[in-house]
């Protein structure tokens, strides 16, 4: 259980449980016109979660597969067996959670740690060139400033 948490699986999935349960059944407790709750809680909220979870799915090296738990969890259980959110719409936003988490999985990855190192064992030392037939060198580490 504890390597469950420390590869925060088990924080983002309470946020999921959040997200997906919490809110919408918060938004029904609340009154809340069913436009507020579209744009607030199921927009902004919802979608800016994914796009952080995508992001820190790809910055800890999670298993991609979770990107597709919220909005599973949205579509099936929120929409579907609780009808806490009309399925009119339910649906498309589960869609739109997870194209909103691939965005961010795939996007920028020139931060990536392991961009641009060489998969050779051992790391390269120094490189030849054929043309030319001097000496360049190549640090272990790939040469990242952090």
């Amino acid at each position: 259980m504890k390597r469950f948490f420390n590869k925060n699986y088990g924080i983002h999935g309470i946020a999921i449980l959040i997200t997906a349960l919490v809110l919408p059944w918060f938004g029904q407790l609340l009154n809340w016109s069913t436009l507020n709750q579209i744009i607030w809680l199921y927009i902004i909220v919802n979608g800016l979660y994914m796009l952080y979870f995508g992001y820190v799915t790809r910055k800890r090296g999670l298993f991609p597969g979770v990107l597709v738990i919220m909005p599973l969890f949205f579509a099936l259980i929120t929409t579907w067996l609780l009808g806490l959110v009309s399925t009119s719409y339910g649906f498309y936003l589960a869609l739109f959670y997870f194209v909103l988490s691939l965005f961010t999985f795939f996007g920028d990855t020139r931060d990536d740690p392991d961009e641009n190192l060489i998969p050779v064992e051992n790391g390269f030392y120094g490189l030849h060139s054929d043309d030319d037939d001097e000496k360049i060198s190549v640090p272990v580490d790939g040469g990242f400033k952090s």
